[in-house]
């Protein structure tokens, strides 16, 4: 099944929501804190997978929430609320029943899940279900899975190919599908990850990326103090800081894709806006080419692109380029 590709984009200010209308995002995700929730269940039990940045990331309470969702579907967009933390007890899914008709109540579009058991709770209230990265779609056979649960849209983990994304939309071709498109990129895997999105770095990539480190050079001499100091550095400070899968847009626009994901809900307005004019304007310049190689000639790069684009470290699918 064929969908026109949107930006989708994080919502955390509505001070911005009309800068980024006029710059051309098409849908919106948005989470929310909520006290109750952590008086109930402790401060390192998730709601969603930000939760831990409190207001940082998740700015609005559930209250404030709902009326932003009835603005941005006045505007005929759609919107949907992140519930994809790692794991969730039965104790809290009963708990987060009680958001599911406000939400309905309010327009909301739908809710993005990372488990099989919310699904009917969606369902129940007559949402739309997501499935989120969290939940490891890695193959036909896992997302025919979710498919038959009664899910809407399936967002695919960051880490597939291209060819594995069109084997799996092939295969399962009456859902959407949601790629990530521009930012954030991650070293490991979304769903095989039981760390925790906090300041105290809890996670593994956390720890490795903003802990102190020292580098061990095993042998001495010129070359091998370069290649272990360049090394660190293309992985350390390079390696997906700003990650990126325009190149990728002919093929997803032809596959039928439905939504390109931006990533960072704590990222710079005016930086988001940039990305959601590029996916934008190179999703109406591949809708134009006949093939991938006039695509390619004719895309817009990002204003980084000298920095982003070398090597393909910051590549969400370097074999489109490499």
């Amino acid at each position: 099944m064929r969908y026109p590709l949107k930006a989708l984009v994080p919502f955390n200010n509505e001070e911005h929501f009309e800068a980024y209308q006029i710059a051309g995002a098409g849908e919106f995700y948005i989470g929310f804190y909520e006290e109750a929730w952590e008086e109930e269940f402790g401060e390192y039990a998730d709601l969603n997978r930000l939760t831990g940045y409190k207001k940082s990331a998740n700015k609005y309470s559930f209250e404030e929430i709902l009326p932003i969702i009835q603005k941005v579907k006045s505007h005929k967009l759609a919107i949907y609320v992140t519930f994809n933390s790692s794991i969730y007890t039965q104790e809290q899914l009963n708990f987060m029943e009680r958001y599911m008709e406000p939400l309905h109540a309010a327009g909301a579009d739908g809710i993005i899940v990372s488990c099989p058991e919310l699904v009917p709770i969606g369902k129940k209230y007559r949402l739309n279900v997501v499935i989120s990265t969290i939940a490891g779609i890695y193959n036909s056979d896992i997302a025919k899975y979710y498919w038959k649960l009664g899910v809407e849209r399936i967002i695919l983990p960051r880490d597939l190919s291209i060819l594995d994304i069109e084997k799996i939309v092939h295969a399962v071709p009456d859902v959407e599908y949601e790629v990530f498109m521009m930012r954030n990129g991650c070293s490991f895997s979304d769903s095989n990850c039981l760390g925790l999105h906090r300041s105290e770095k809890p996670a593994i990539c956390a720890a490795l990326c903003n802990g102190e480190s020292e580098l061990a050079i095993l042998a001495e001499g010129f070359q091998n103090r370069h290649d272990a100091e360049l090394n660190n550095l293309l992985y350390h400070n390079i390696f997906h800081s700003y990650a990126c899968g325009l190149c990728s847009l002919y093929r997803f626009v032809k596959l039928g894709i439905a939504a390109g994901k931006i990533v960072g809900r704590t990222d710079c307005f005016e930086e988001v806006c940039e990305d959601i004019r590029l996916i934008c304007d190179n999703v109406n310049i591949a809708k134009e080419c006949s093939s991938e190689e006039e695509y390619l000639n004719k895309m817009k790069f990002p204003s980084k692109n000298m920095i982003m684009c070398k090597m393909g470290l910051n590549c969400y699918y370097p074999e489109t380029r490499f």
